[in-house]
């Protein structure tokens, strides 16, 4: 656990340089988006094909196939439950819409991917890659449809950006016997290391543009909390103990935890991107975010803490 605050506490100083150069204006709501570009559609790629190079083991592919899926049962039992819960209660329909959406699209890519790395090394980012794979499958189709009030579902997006291509060719290199020369390795790692901070930094930035007296005062955030952050990965944590005790611990310690930790991440950030290209009640998705990420300090080494022990 020592470890994992010492991963928090970096992340958050990263998070407060954000802020900071957020308020100095050395960052503007322009170069936040343009950070976020090139953190989704470079560094995070070349830090996902540097993680195929982890030495390949039968236990390893085991669990990518069994992150694949839990995850995708995962997205259909969530977005079944959700949308049983909320359809009837009485809500602003566009905050309906952004609930729905995040309380099941965890932010698997900016915060899970870096996270998974600290903590699981080349194996962790791997199976965060495989979730995030998942996590584009139903956002890109679903979630769209569900923020954008489109009656038909589009496909577009699904695996042709680059963090899902990323991912596709990262399953590919870890399954085939030949790796990477070393000066080419170490390229793909240089950039890639450049992904939790920048992440954090544009995060940071965030959380400057949502007026604290009013994030805290509205109740639906921490209704969304709630089953995002505790009864979803209690869910799932309860699932997969019951199912690696009656297996006799088939499945590994390290996939057991990830797949339960990425489960219990705060609130993804393309839900406020998507709520903003559609207008569907954008400051209340911005609120879900910041909100969710202020209690993962907390809730986040709770997870962590019961699945060390218990898995």
């Amino acid at each position: 656990m020592r470890q994992l605050y010492i991963i928090f506490f970096q992340m958050a100083a990263c998070i407060l340089l954000g802020f900071a150069l957020r308020k100095s204006r050395v960052i503007d709501e322009r170069s936040e988006k343009t950070m976020s570009e090139i953190l989704s559609k470079a560094i995070l790629p070349f830090s996902i094909l540097a993680s195929s190079q982890y030495e390949y083991s039968l236990e390893v592919a085991r669990g990518m196939a069994a992150v694949a899926i839990v995850s995708a049962l995962y997205y259909i039992f969530t977005l079944v439950v959700i949308f049983l819960v909320i359809r009837k209660k009485d809500y602003d329909s566009d905050e309906k819409r952004v609930m729905h959406t995040s309380m099941v699209f965890a932010n698997t890519g900016f915060l899970g991917m870096p996270l998974m790395q600290a903590l699981f090394g080349a194996t962790g980012l791997l199976f965060a890659a495989i979730y995030n794979l998942m996590y584009n499958l139903f956002f890109y189709t679903i979630g769209v449809h569900i923020l954008s009030r489109e009656k038909k579902f589009k496909f577009r997006g699904v695996f042709f950006n680059p963090v899902s291509f990323a991912s596709i060719v990262a399953i590919i290199l870890f399954l085939l016997p030949w790796r990477m020369p070393v000066y080419l390795f170490d390229t793909l790692n240089l950039i890639g290391d450049m992904t939790t901070p920048l992440s954090m930094i544009v995060l940071g930035s965030i959380f400057v543009t949502v007026d604290i007296k009013k994030l805290f005062s509205d109740f639906k955030p921490y209704i969304v909390i709630i089953f995002r952050m505790i009864i979803f990965p209690a869910l799932m944590f309860l699932g997969i103990f019951v199912f690696k005790n009656m297996f006799n611990g088939q499945i590994l310690s390290v996939t057991a935890t990830s797949i339960v930790v990425l489960t219990g991440l705060p609130v993804g950030t393309m839900n406020v991107i998507y709520s903003e290209k559609y207008n569907t009640a954008p400051k209340f998705a911005a609120k879900t975010v910041i909100l969710s990420t202020v209690f993962m300090t907390v809730i986040l080494p709770i997870i962590i803490q019961l699945c060390v022990k218990f898995l």
